[in-house]
């Protein structure tokens, strides 16, 4: 047999019980495993050999759920179709139902934020550690070429990995992809040997999705010697860049950084411009994830422009981004939260001994306080401040725009404590503590 009818002949062969079960314990998989189980072939591929695995090992527990975005009439079918095959498989199984009113533009996008969401709530209900999903080698490289279409740089280009974390809050649970680099031909060979029948989604052929046409995109530039395979080790050699990118970003943010308990950011600004212009551009990111709460930063055009007025000396009185606003202070570029964009932030409730996160950046306990009082948590504001300085509660100097977003605990209209800075009702106790989201420089 020739080199090539051997990989011709690897490439189709189904995935064994052996293989996945290395491919698994790398990964170091938790006692409880959820699976993302559309029913289709890739997803049904994962459950065989998930259960399978599962059989031989004591103490781990698999639970199959199906996601109903409700899009067209046969999905409540599907749903029942999947759950039928994972019992079949021995496996338990959910439906997850998205309910409420769908967008009409970006729907694709909208219902995977939706799916992952309904999917982390599961897994933290059944206590899952982890969610397998059946991302494979063509998924890998028409999410290159999709990225590649929209001028993403470095970041968007770079392979989706093999685990990565599906929430930065505790409990913590991760997004696992075991056949990540395995063609989906070997997929549907092991569901064929398995003798199971997958379900077919039709809007997977409907060409008014972007991923479909990146499908049949695929396939056309395969000839020229850009098929999956090389697709997906030019994102693994993205994600490498990307790494050294990051280290020396969290380099410069811990030498040169500081992370104040008010939750705003200081950098000494003639470090930040001597950097290149790449990790300055991502310092600014990072600030704007860390102070602004928010899981992703700003747009590119958005950090140049901060950028280029950060190094001309054009910053003037700061620009905002993200909800959080980048100045220029004794030479320091300070990262504050804009007061409007906490505001906007939903209020918490608590009672006496509850806890919460709020504006997704502090992390709220309410130590003591009057039985059955209830208690919203919201930006200090004016009003705050005005309160805190009327009842004789000295205040930093200078550093108004950093308290106006900071948490208040407020009882019928009136502030009852400042956690940073003081009380007004000495039957309230309560402590904030900035949420840090991965900040990698001094507190």
């Amino acid at each position: 047999m020739s080199a090539q009818d051997k990989t011709a002949r690897t490439m189709s062969s189904p995935v064994s019980p052996a293989e996945f079960s290395t491919r698994l314990s790398v990964l170091k998989p938790s006692k409880k495993i959820a699976i993302a189980f559309s029913g289709g072939p890739d997803s049904l591929a994962l459950l065989i050999l998930a259960a399978e695995w599962a059989k031989k090992r004591r103490g781990i527990s698999l639970v199959a759920f199906t996601v109903d975005h409700g899009l067209r009439a046969a999905s409540a079918a599907e749903a029942k179709a999947a759950a039928r095959l994972s019992d079949e498989l021995g496996v338990p199984h959910r439906t997850l139902k998205w309910r409420g009113v769908k967008p009409a533009k970006g729907i694709q996008a909208a219902a995977r934020d939706a799916r992952y969401a309904l999917l982390l709530a599961a897994c933290r209900s059944f206590g899952a550690g982890d969610l397998l999903v059946a991302h494979h080698l063509e998924d890998q490289a028409e999410t290159f070429l999709l990225r590649l279409a929209r001028g993403s740089g470095v970041d968007g280009l770079a392979a989706m990995p093999r685990a990565r974390p599906l929430s930065d809050e505790e409990p913590a649970v991760r997004l696992l992809r075991p056949l990540i680099d395995l063609p989906r031909s070997r997929l549907l060979a092991t569901v064929a040997r398995a003798g199971l029948t997958a379900i077919h989604d039709p809007s997977n052929e409907n060409e008014r999705f972007d991923r479909v046409k990146a499908r049949k995109a695929l396939a056309l530039l395969a000839p020229l010697g850009l098929d999956a395979a090389r697709l997906a080790r030019t994102a693994e050699h993205m994600a490498r860049a990307r790494l050294a990118l990051e280290d020396e970003t969290a380099a410069l943010l811990r030498t040169h950084a500081v992370l104040s308990s008010f939750g705003h950011v200081e950098i000494n600004m003639a470090a930040f411009l001597a950097a290149p212009a790449e990790i300055g551009l991502r310092v600014l990111g990072a600030l704007c994830r860390i102070v602004g709460g928010g899981g992703y930063g700003p747009r590119m055009e958005g950090l140049e422009e901060v950028y280029q007025a950060a190094g001309t000396g054009t910053l003037g009185k700061g620009r905002t981004l993200h909800g959080v606003k980048l100045a220029a202070s004794r030479g320091s570029l300070v990262a504050t939260r804009e007061l409007e964009a906490a505001k906007k932030s939903p209020a918490i409730i608590l009672k006496a001994g509850e806890e919460g996160l709020w504006d997704r950046r502090f992390d709220i306990r309410l130590k003591k306080a009057p039985r059955g009082a209830v208690y919203e948590v919201r930006a200090l504001g004016s009003n705050g401040l005005a309160a805190l300085k009327a009842a004789g509660i000295p205040l930093p100097k200078g550093q108004r725009s950093i308290l106006l977003p900071l948490p208040g605990l407020w009882r019928e209209g009136r502030l009852a404590i400042a956690p940073h800075l003081g009380t007004l009702d000495p039957a309230v106790q309560a402590e904030a503590n900035f949420h840090q989201g991965g900040f990698a420089g001094r507190g």
